[in-house]
C-alpha cells in the first residue's frame, strides 16, 4: 500500500477510535486496495468491501471479480470472494489461473459472510469499524450489522473523504497527467474550430484526443454562444458562428483520478464585453491562486476570488464557490465556499474557477488545478488561461 495513503487512514483510526475502515464505493476501494471493478462500476449498490486495519488490508469482491484482482495483481493481505459464476481452467492454468482457483475454492455464501471472515483473519472481528455508506443499501447495511455482531459499526463515507484530501506524491503526478491530457484535449478542439463546427463534433474530437493519450472522458462539457450560459449539459448540434464564444468545462480520468479544467474562446475578434468579462473572471482566478498557502482558510480564498472578479470588471458577480479539491472524486473536499473553515494543507489539489454565465448572452470561464505546496501554489495545468481567439 502506497505510504502516504496507509498514514492519512492511521491517522483517522487513531482520531475516531476505530481498529477498521471498510470501504464501498469505487473510489475509496481504490484508495484501500488499488482495485478497479467494471462491475462496481456497472452495478450501483454492488457489494465490493476493503478493509483497512492496523495489520493489513483485506478484500471482498463477487467469484466473477477474482479475475480481475488477479489479472491486476492486487496485493491485498487477505481476498475473499462470494456468490457463484463459473470459470475452466487449462493444465497448467498459469499464475493468474491459480490464483483464481485458490480464491474460489471455497466461496462465502454471502458478502456480509466474506467480509466477517476478512476482519477475523485481520484481527478484528467484533471491534468498532468505519463502514462507508456511500455506496450501501439499507438492506446491505441491515444484513452486514446482524452478520457483524457485536461489532460497533460507524458511519465511514466523509472519513474516507478526509483521508483523500491531502494527496500523496504519486497522487499529485497523476492529477498532474489528468490536467494536462484534458489540456491536450482542449488544444484539438481550438485546432479544428471552424464556422459550421457542432457542440457535438467539438466533444467528438476532445474525447478521440483523450482516449489516444491513455484517459478516459467522464464529463465534456463544450457550449457554443447564448448556449455557454449552460453550466452543466450535454453536447447538440449548435454550430459555431463568427463572434461566439465557446466555453470548454470538462475533465479526464488518468489511472483513477480526475482532472476539471476550463477554457474559453471566441471565433474572431473578440467583442468588449467579451474581452472585459472574461478578463474580470481569469483576475478573480488568478488572485484565489495567488493567495493559496498553507494555513489559510478555504472561505477566504472565495472571498479574494469574488472581490477581485467584481473590481476587475463583472461588478455584480456571484457565486456559490470558486473552486473544489479533485481526486478519486471529481469534488473532492474542501470546497473554496463561504463558511469553509478547512484551513489548506501541502498535498491539497484543487481546481480553482470562476466561471460567470448570463442567458441570452454567453458564459466565460476559466479554471486550473493547483497543488497546494509549502511555498504556496504550483499550477498543474500549464496552457495558456487567456482567451483564446480562433479563427
Amino acid at each position: 500500500m502506497d505510504p502516504h495513503q496507509r498514514q492519512r487512514l492511521l491517522g483517522v483510526l487513531e482520531a475516531e477510535g476505530l481498529d477498521a475502515l471498510v470501504a464501498t464505493t469505487p473510489e475509496n476501494l481504490f484508495y484501500v486496495t488499488g482495485f478497479r471493478s467494471i462491475s462496481h462500476a456497472i452495478f450501483r449498490g454492488a457489494e465490493l468491501y476493503g478493509a483497512f486495519t492496523r495489520g493489513g488490508t483485506g478484500l471482498v469482491v463477487p467469484f466473477i471479480d477474482t479475475a480481475g484482482v488477479a489479472a491486476d495483481g492486487i496485493a491485498c493481505d487477505r481476498v475473499a470472494c462470494y456468490g457463484k459464476f463459473f470459470f475452466e481452467y487449462a493444465d497448467p492454468p498459469g499464475e493468474v489461473g491459480e490464483k483464481i482457483r485458490k480464491w474460489t475454492r471455497e466461496p462465502a455464501p454471502s458478502a456480509a459472510d466474506a467480509l466477517a471472515g476478512v476482519l477475523a483473519d485481520l484481527g478484528v472481528a467484533g471491534r468498532r469499524v468505519g463502514l462507508d455508506e456511500g455506496n450501501l443499501f439499507a438492506p446491505a447495511w441491515a444484513r452486514l450489522a446482524e452478520r457483524l455482531t457485536p461489532a460497533t459499526l460507524v458511519p465511514a463515507y466523509q472519513l474516507f473523504r478526509r483521508a483523500r484530501m491531502v494527496k500523496g506524491a504519486a497522487e499529485v503526478a497523476r492529477l498532474e497527467r489528468a490536467a494536462q491530457i484534458a489540456e491536450d484535449g482542449i488544444a484539438a478542439v481550438l485546432a479544428m474550430l471552424a464556422p459550421g463546427v457542432s457542440e457535438r463534433e467539438a466533444v467528438m474530437v476532445y474525447e478521440q484526443e483523450v482516449v489516444r493519450r491513455g484517459a478516459s472522458p467522464y464529463f465534456s462539457v463544450i457550449t457554443i454562444g447564448e448556449r455557454a450560459a449552460l453550466a452543466d449539459v450535454y453536447p447538440s448540434d449548435r454550430a459555431l458562428r463568427r463572434g461566439d464564444l465557446v466555453r470548454f468545462d470538462l475533465g479526464c480520468v488518468y489511472e483513477g483520478y480526475r482532472s476539471d479544467i476550463s477554457r474559453t474562446a471566441v471565433l474572431g475578434a473578440p467583442a468588449g464585453k467579451q474581452a472585459r468579462y472574461y478578463a474580470a473572471v481569469l483576475a478573480g482566478e488568478r488572485a484565489a491562486i495567488e493567495a493559496m498557502k498553507p494555513g489559510i482558510p478555504a472561505s477566504q480564498l472565495f472571498d479574494v476570488a469574488v472581490r477581485a472578479t467584481r473590481a476587475a470588471g463583472i461588478p455584480h458577480y456571484q457565486r456559490h464557490h470558486v473552486g473544489h479539491g479533485i481526486g478519486l472524486e471529481p469534488y473532492d473536499p474542501p470546497t473554496i465556499a463561504p463558511g469553509s473553515e478547512t484551513v489548506l494543507e501541502p498535498g491539497m489539489v484543487f481546481c480553482v474557477e470562476t466561471p460567470y454565465y448570463e442567458h441570452g448572452w454567453g458564459g466565460v470561464q476559466v479554471e486550473d488545478a493547483v497543488e497546494v505546496t509549502t511555498a504556496g501554489a504550483r499550477l498543474l495545468t500549464h496552457s495558456s488561461p487567456e482567451l483564446q481567439i480562433v479563427g
